[in-house]
């Protein structure tokens, strides 16, 4: 039986209230959004050498292995929030080259009122629901066995992530004229010892620096990489709007700021 494997990694975090219950929309430092990303591949021995020759070789380079973040005596991996400049665009560049796989993302805007009354003011809830999201339509194939890795969170995570899983696949099975038995397991994964969740850390971070900044020279760089961006509660773009609208985006209608309702950085409340 063939192997697919999907790397799940998040950027921003699922986040409303911070200590004693203080809600933390609207303030300084809070994050708005909360994106989740996979990629999925089928070659995994191709996709991790490839991470971990470059990673090698960065270290090996005197031009870039005295940055205090890659001399750092517990180790470097590659994390796009940490990286230097020169390491980002070096990434970057042998990302645009790299084939064999697909990206998938779900945008989740922070919405105070779902985040109450659909995930019952859970984070966990609201966190793997997005997960849900990403995860529907990409369980297909009864010949294949799926290995799903989620980088880590806390112990419980596992079962939250097997609940997702199942959850994706008894929705598409309804939507199906014939019932498919899908097979998979889960592992929560260490980012450091996972060298495929970097390339789903920086198509993130490139995407959230886009959403958040207004600066898309690295998304843009990569746009081509992204095979499907769901901006989930952008309901202002909902297809059943009409007039053309989605807010499902891909290669050939990419997704753009300029397609999409405004991101509130104060939250929604």
């Amino acid at each position: 039986m063939n192997k697919c494997y999907f790397f799940i990694d998040e950027s921003g975090d699922p986040t409303f209230y911070g200590k004693r219950k203080k809600l933390l929309v609207g303030q300084p430092g809070f994050q708005p959004v909360l994106l989740i990303g996979m990629i999925s591949l089928t070659d995994k021995k191709e996709i991790r050498q490839a991470i971990v020759d470059f990673q090698e070789g960065i270290k090996n380079d005197p031009l870039y292995n005295s940055i205090p973040s890659v001399a750092n005596p517990k180790g470097w991996y590659l994390h796009a929030r940490g990286d230097s400049p020169d390491i980002r665009s070096k990434f970057v560049e042998l990302l645009r080259d790299l084939k064999g796989f697909k990206t998938f993302v779900v945008i989740g805007r922070k919405r105070l009122d779902l985040f109450q009354n659909k995930h019952n003011s859970n984070e966990k809830e609201f966190y793997f629901d997005l997960v849900y999201h990403l995860l529907k339509d990409r369980l297909h194939d009864e010949n294949e066995y799926y290995q799903v890795y989620l980088s880590a969170r806390d112990k419980s995570s596992r079962t939250k992530l097997r609940d997702a899983v199942t959850k994706a696949i008894e929705r598409d099975n309804q939507r199906r004229r014939t019932p498919k038995t899908i097979q998979f397991n889960c592992e929560i994964v260490l980012s450091q010892d996972t060298p495929e969740l970097s390339i789903v850390d920086y198509l993130l971070w490139a995407l959230q620096r886009y959403i958040l900044q207004n600066d898309g020279r690295f998304y843009k760089a990569l746009i081509d990489k992204y095979n499907l961006v769901i901006d989930l509660y952008d309901f202002e773009n909902y297809s059943t709007q009409g007039k053309g609208k989605s807010n499902y985006y891909h290669r050939k209608n990419p997704f753009d700021l300029s397609k999409v309702s405004e991101f509130r950085w104060d939250g929604y409340i």
